[in-house]
């Protein structure tokens, strides 16, 4: 039974991240010549990074704090349901958000500003889905600190699944390769 639980487990998880993995693919990667990077999508929404308004709020090596933006933007559901994509699709803009982050890079670690104004660590120990995390925060981390200091943070940096049990990447060369660097 304990074997059977474990399978189920492990293919959910597996159908979890094809899902995330199939959603992101589904939306441009980057709006506006490049300037506005995919960070996460759901349901027609995409969030996009605003590579242009990254404004630096501490800089004392090897402690950063950026801040960036980050824009709603919603696709036509019409589109979609006759090419089953957002690409080439009429969309509107949205909300706009901005986020702030602290590094530190002797550590890799990333802390969040949240609504309330305290400060959270980001656990890279998790999966990036919306099932056991949020894709948002890692990705927008990333863009900021790319976007500002033309060097990645993150790199080759791994975190572990505990879901599929296997270490990943917390941002793929995909996505650097979308940040041109």
């Amino acid at each position: 039974m304990k074997k059977i639980r474990v399978l189920l487990m492990t293919v959910l998880a597996m159908l979890m991240i094809t899902a995330v993995c199939y959603a992101e693919s589904m939306y441009p990667a980057t709006l506006d010549n490049g300037n506005l990077v995919l960070v996460d999508g759901h349901m027609g929404v995409g969030q996009y990074a605003d590579r242009s308004s990254v404004a630096v709020q501490r800089y004392n090596p090897p402690d950063y704090q950026l801040s960036i933006n980050i824009v709603n933007v919603t696709f036509s559901e019409e589109h979609y349901r006759v090419h089953h994509s957002y690409h080439n699709c009429p969309y509107t803009y949205g909300n706009v958000l901005t986020l702030s982050f602290r590094y530190n890079w002797d550590r890799k670690s990333v802390s969040r500003q949240l609504y309330d104004g305290t400060w959270a660590d980001w656990n890279i120990n998790r999966d990036n889905s919306h099932a056991d995390g949020n894709p948002l925060v890692p990705n927008t981390a990333e863009v900021a600190f790319v976007s500002e200091y033309k060097m990645r943070f993150y790199n080759t940096t791994m975190g572990y699944s505990p879901t599929l049990k296997r270490y990943f990447r917390v941002i793929s060369e995909d996505f650097y390769r979308t940040l041109g660097i």
